[in-house]
């Protein structure tokens, strides 16, 4: 039973890294500036469902009201477009973000 619930969460790991992955990394291909995004967005909203809100909520309309960046970042590189994935699979690669680039991991 055990090992049937780690495959599962092993598979189910890999289904939200896929999404992440090649919707994400795709264009963000420097970590550093995925980890300086969830810095921010931890120093804002604090808590994992709050982030992961905000997060969604940029990604779903890419404007300055959503935007945690500062306006001379905005000049620079300028706004995404909206994404285009599915709820579901938009909210599994916030989870998936979030878990991997949370400031916990680069505490210990």
């Amino acid at each position: 039973m055990v090992k049937i619930l780690f495959l599962f969460l092993f598979l189910h790991s890999i289904v939200y890294a896929n999404i992440f992955e090649s919707n994400c990394l795709s264009c963000h291909t420097d970590t550093k500036e995925l980890q300086l995004f969830m810095a921010k967005y931890t120093l804002k909203y604090s808590t994992k469902a709050k982030i992961s809100k905000a997060i969604y909520q940029f990604l779903r309309q890419p404007t300055s009201n959503f935007s945690i960046m500062p306006y001379s970042y905005i000049v620079k590189y300028g706004f995404k477009e909206d994404s285009n994935l599915s709820n579901k699979n938009l909210k599994k690669a916030v989870e998936y973000y979030y878990e991997k680039y949370k400031l916990q991991n680069s505490i210990y």
